[in-house]
């Protein structure tokens, strides 16, 4: 079985967008910085639509993806459907900062698609769920899959207030949720590969070195918010990095046992 890249891209690029508009709005929330900018709604949905693209292309022919999406119950249709959903709100949100509506109403649809945005990069993890594949019928799957996907958005999300230069409160505060994201990402991805056996090689060593990256760059800026863009990048490189390590790990470790089942009998 190989590892399928345009579905570990897919999660990857299509979290960290979900996720960068998740912290963006929870710091606004927070009130510890500005509401999300145009240029955080923008790059979100564009992660969001181009991470919906690469989805269709694990298909050997992607024209066949209008047949996948005639089964509401399959995974394929239930992530399509939350992109959909999701892209849609932050067009409207978009759009309502561009014709100044009020602040309420921009943070009821903000709060909407943060708590999709969560819900939908669980989901992307859950539909790999299945009894066929013993490694990965863990609740700790779904849950690396939120984690590490919180670690890319939310150095993405540092690099972002970095270069929109935001006072130093919300860029602390986005080092600070670089610092959580990491946590969140590393805890749970250490929990998936506990659960699933995955072993010690070069795709784990990515992993947590990229988790510890984040973690580390976004505790800099959080003391002291300076060279937020830099260790912005780099916190955001990692996380990326860390978010196809975990998905590398986890076709990988499903592959010895379907070999053993579909090997050709002699």
């Amino acid at each position: 079985m190989e590892i399928q890249w345009a579905l570990v891209l897919f999660t990857v690029i299509s979290g960290a967008g979900a996720w960068l508009f998740a912290c963006s709005m929870l710091g606004h929330l927070l009130k510890k910085a500005p509401e999300t900018s145009k240029m955080e709604t923008v790059v979100a949905f564009v992660l969001l639509a181009v991470g919906g693209c690469m989805s269709v292309l694990h298909l050997s022919h992607v024209d066949r993806i209008l047949e996948a999406l005639n089964h509401p119950t399959s995974g394929i249709f239930i992530e399509a459907a939350m992109i959909g959903v999701l892209c849609l709100i932050l067009a409207v949100y978009f759009i309502m900062l561009m014709r100044g509506t009020s602040e309420k109403a921009r943070t009821v649809v903000g709060i909407l698609g943060m708590l999709l945005g969560v819900v939908f990069t669980y989901a992307c993890g859950s539909s790999y769920m299945m009894e066929g594949r013993p490694a990965w019928e863990t609740i700790a799957l779904p849950l690396a899959y939120m984690g590490t996907a919180a670690a890319a958005g939310a150095g993405l999300n540092l690099l972002l207030k970095g270069v929109q230069k935001q006072g130093d409160e919300a860029v602390s505060l986005a080092g600070l949720l670089s610092v959580a994201g990491g946590v969140l990402g590393g805890v749970l991805a250490a929990a998936f590969c506990i659960a699933a056996g995955v072993g010690v090689d070069l795709w784990t060593i990515a992993l947590f070195a990229g988790i510890v990256v984040v973690i580390v760059c976004g505790a800099v800026v959080w003391k002291k918010p300076s060279n937020a863009v830099a260790l912005g990048a780099l916190a955001c490189a990692a996380g990326v990095i860390a978010a196809i390590a975990l998905r590398v790990a986890m076709w990988l470790v499903g592959t010895p046992f379907m070999d053993f089942f579909l090997m050709a009998l002699e």
